[in-house]
Formats: C-alpha cells, sequence, structure tokens
C-alpha cells in the first residue's frame, strides 16, 4: 500500500484538534476585512475541513456558500461539521464553474500549495464577479526558539536539504507568500485591482505534547516520518520531548505572522 504522506487525506482526522482553532482566527480576521452582504455567493478554495465558513458563525446562513478541495478526506470532515455547508471536490487551478458567478473568492493558506499559483489566481478572477472582492492568507516568515530547536534535533536523522524536497512537494511556494511584497505582485499580475496587503500576528498556546502533534502533521513532519518509518520516528520524538521540555519547560507560548491579502476584480 502505498504512504500518501502528502496527501491531506492523512491528517484529515486530525487536522483541526490540533490546528482548526489557529486557522479559524485566521479566517476571522480575513472576514473582518471582506464588506459583509447578505445574500451574496462565495467560494472558499481550499476549504480543507470548513475553517474558512466556520469562522463566519452564525453568518453562514445568511450566505451561498460553497467549499471547494481536491482532498475527499477533508471535504468528509467538513461535511460531517456544516451539513448545511455545499462542498465539491475540485482542482483550485481548473474551477467546474462558469465566469462572473461568484461575489466573493476565499483561498486561506492555500496558494502556496499549487505548483501553478498564477493559474489558481487567473481562475479565482475568472469566476468572481465583476467587483467582486477576492480574499487569501499566507504565513508571514519568521521563526522562533522552538521551531529552531525542533529543527536542529529533526535534522539530526534527516538533513535540512532532504526535508526541503518533501516540503516542496506539498507547499512549493510556502516561502514566496511569506513576502508581502510578492503576495502583491501575484495578485496584480493575476488582473486584481486595488490590491490590499494586511499582517496580523496570531497568539500560539501549546503544551509540549500539542506542540510535538503539531510538528508531526506539517509537511516537513509527515515526510519525515515516511522517510524514517515509524519506530525510529518515535524515537526522535521522545527524544525531542526530553531536550525541549528541559530546554523551555512543558507550555510554549510564541506568535506568528499571517498575510491577508485582499483584491478586486475590475
Amino acid at each position: 500500500m502505498v504512504n500518501n504522506w502528502h496527501s491531506y487525506d492523512s491528517i484529515a482526522r486530525r487536522y483541526d484538534g490540533i490546528w482548526g482553532d489557529r486557522f479559524e482566527e485566521a479566517a476571522r480576521h480575513m472576514w473582518d476585512l471582506i464588506p459583509h452582504r447578505a445574500g451574496a455567493s462565495v467560494l472558499d478554495i481550499g476549504t480543507g475541513t470548513g475553517v474558512v465558513p466556520r469562522a463566519l458563525g452564525t453568518r453562514l446562513s445568511e450566505l451561498t456558500f460553497i467549499g471547494c478541495d481536491r482532498s475527499a478526506g477533508m471535504l468528509s470532515k467538513a461535511k460531517a461539521q456544516m451539513p448545511m455547508l455545499c462542498t465539491l471536490a475540485a482542482e483550485a487551478a481548473e474551477l467546474p464553474f462558469r465566469p462572473s458567478v461568484f461575489d466573493v473568492v476565499t483561498a486561506s493558506f492555500v496558494m502556496s500549495h499549487l505548483e501553478n499559483y498564477q493559474a489558481g489566481l487567473i481562475e479565482a478572477c475568472r469566476v468572481l464577479k465583476p467587483s467582486g472582492i477576492f480574499a487569501m492568507t499566507s504565513w508571514a516568515g519568521g521563526t522562533n526558539p522552538y521551531s529552531e530547536a525542533w529543527g536542529r534535533l529533526l535534522n539530526e536523522s534527516v538533513s535540512k536539504e532532504r526535508l526541503q524536497e518533501g516540503v516542496k512537494r506539498v507547499t512549493p511556494f510556502a516561502s514566496y507568500f511569506e513576502e508581502e511584497k510578492n503576495v502583491n505582485a501575484a495578485l496584480t499580475e493575476a488582473g486584481f485591482a486595488d490590491v490590499e496587503i494586511h499582517t496580523v500576528e496570531l497568539k500560539c498556546r501549546l503544551s509540549l505534547e500539542d506542540y510535538l502533534a503539531d510538528r508531526e502533521i506539517t509537511s516537513e513532519g509527515r515526510y519525515a516520518k515516511h522517510l524514517l518509518g515509524s519506530d525510529i520516528w518515535s524515537q526522535l520524538v521522545a527524544n525531542a520531548r526530553e531536550k525541549l521540555r528541559q530546554t523551555f519547560g512543558s507550555d510554549f507560548n510564541y506568535k506568528r505572522g499571517a498575510i491577508i491579502a485582499l483584491g478586486h476584480k475590475k
């Protein structure tokens, strides 16, 4: 049986428990910047477990909302949590919709995953109505003592260069979208006008165990586990648990920047 470590199907069951709150907070910041109009039609590209529509709370019922994603496992979780949500399996670069049908298109932490992000942005623009709004999020660049320490421990078993090969398979443009100027350029080149760029700081408060769980489901962690096998990975985590506890204790507190970009269809 092939180990599809790179597929989000492999982490769909654990996704919300580890990352849901953090991504939902980013989505709420994004919605705060989008003018709200009851009855508007919305498409969420790469909806995953439905974090973006879930962040709307009761306002979701006021909208015609479709969430699309390539992962059937993630869509299944979204539907289980929000039976009223219309979900659809689709590729971001080949959206199965006519031109000019949505008032709002969102893509939260999605564009960095695409092999051709330009095609994804052009598709988002194509399905928007004239004067419609596109909104996206991406992680800003930066690091913290915890990730630096984890990285050193991980590199004792898998080289940094080897890990980068795996990460690029999942998020080939992660580093590109960490820069505000690149996000601005990408939206402008795709044909969006009046592009706005905002950066917010998300507070992360995790126990040591939650932090290790977080590291395991990242693309880097999944690839390392795939290379090492479950037994060696478990040994690595046990070693990391002890060393991180000695250095930082059992509670991790840090901030991570998220870029929010809005653009309007001409």
